[in-house]
């Protein structure tokens, strides 16, 4: 059996941490698997396509920008050839010149530099003679179908490169698809895993709930038990004491002493009762109630306690989700405190109101009383705490623990601001029926 723990809110079980890190290991594992092959994917695709792009940039600035450049030349040879004009002359020359010197560097694909090494004999042979004075109809013959092979060249050069750019897009489509299977196997592993670390862990929680509920039913039952058992010696004892206090001529010293034993066994029956609420307030009955009528209802039990007090009510929400009983068990714990530590210097003056706040009905109770100092009002749920003031008043420290575990068992929320000599304010949150 996995060990229980015991806190505020009743049995908890736990694992020890290492465990559960070395049984999670694995997944976590596969986890950054699937992370790295993911990046890894996006990493092949991103220099695939760097690759392929550089060799568009390829195909543009060397296939196209050497046909510009052969088409120039082709343009200016002819004129050269054409006129006698030495302006012009000049100028075909130069333009010659410049477009073979942007060529010859990039002149690189299989078979081009020896045909661009012919076509530059033929040009020097061309521009050796004085223009068309020495026109040679075979020569410029020559040189367009020198330059036409070269813009072949270069066109099946891009052709090439345009095929080898379709084989990356398939190597990298195929790796993607080859990443993207074996993440889709390892998700799926994952998947597996997981599906069977829920499956225990729902496993465990159905039995740590069932647990939970058998510790819950047994402490309760204890709780029972020893409310009875405790109840019933100090029934006679009670009694026995009565008959003594209702004795002719008993002495003054036996009537002190038969006094403080009935307010010992009064006492022990109070901390008897309040250990079995508390042990109960986890588990309240389901069912509605008005929150106006259980304050109304709950002010006319209580009168004879709050003669002389000022009591203000704004009564403005609806129903709540749990009993009148529960209800009124809650409002009496509240109201039953702020009586006790009422203030001796001033009367008693006790707010009492209630408003609707969404899905929830807020019940706020203020009261002019002794208040609490901060450390006093931290613990003020904790079972059994008593703070300086609280020792010197009757009491066992349960009234508000009981009234906090009973809100929370309800899905609702309790809240506590004092100020030492001054007030204190206790907001209680219930779900709205």
């Amino acid at each position: 059996m996995t060990p229980t723990w015991f806190h505020r809110g009743g049995f908890m079980s736990t694992e020890d941490p290492k465990t559960v890190l070395l049984s999670n290991w694995p997944v976590l594992a596969a986890l950054g698997l699937v992370t790295l092959l993911i990046v890894g994917m996006l990493g092949l695709d991103v220099f695939f396509s760097q690759r392929e792009a550089n060799k568009t940039t390829d195909i543009i600035e060397n296939a196209q920008r050497s046909i510009i450049l052969l088409n120039d030349i082709r343009t200016h040879a002819r004129q050269f050839a054409t006129t006698d004009i030495e302006r012009e002359i000049i100028h075909s020359t130069s333009a010659i010149a410049a477009a073979s010197r942007s060529y010859d560097p990039i002149a690189s694909y299989q078979g081009e530099r020896d045909e661009w090494n012919r076509l530059q004999d033929l040009l020097r042979q061309l521009l050796a003679g004085p223009g068309n004075r020495q026109r040679s109809a075979p020569l410029e013959e020559a040189i367009d179908k020198s330059i036409d092979k070269l813009v072949a060249i270069n066109t099946s050069a891009g052709a090439g490169n345009l095929l080898v750019i379709r084989a990356a897009h398939r190597q990298a489509l195929w790796s993607d698809v080859v990443v993207g299977g074996i993440v889709i196997a390892i998700a799926l592993v994952i998947s597996l895993w997981l599906l069977r670390v829920l499956s225990r862990q729902r496993r465990l929680i159905v039995e740590r709930v069932q647990f939970l509920n058998q510790k819950n039913a047994e402490l309760e039952a204890f709780a029972g038990r020893a409310a009875h058992d405790l109840r019933s010696p100090m029934n006679p004892i009670r009694g026995y004491t009565d008959l003594i206090l209702e004795a002719p001529g008993l002495p003054e010293d036996v009537r002190g002493m038969a006094h403080r034993i009935h307010r010992a066994v009064g006492r022990m029956t109070s901390v008897v009762d309040n250990m079995l609420a508390l042990s109960v307030s986890g588990r309240p009955p389901p069912g509605h109630s008005s929150s106006a009528l259980a304050v109304e209802r709950l002010i006319e039990e209580m009168g004879a306690d709050l003669q002389g007090v000022d009591l203000v009510t704004k009564l403005r929400a609806g129903r709540v989700a749990c009993t009148e009983e529960v209800l009124a068990q809650i409002l009496r714990n509240l109201i039953g405190n702020a009586i006790k530590f009422r203030a001796h210097d001033r009367p008693l003056r006790i707010a009492i109101e209630t408003r609707d706040l969404g899905p929830m009905v807020e019940i706020v109770i203020e009261d002019n009383g002794l208040g609490m100092d901060s450390e006093s009002a931290r613990h003020a749920f904790e079972p059994f705490y008593r703070g300086p003031i609280d020792r010197e008043l009757p009491g066992h420290g349960l009234g508000l623990a009981i009234v906090d575990r009973t809100t929370r068992s309800l899905g609702g929320t309790c809240e506590l601001s004092s100020v030492l000599d001054h007030s204190t304010r206790i907001v209680v949150r219930l779900p709205r029926a």
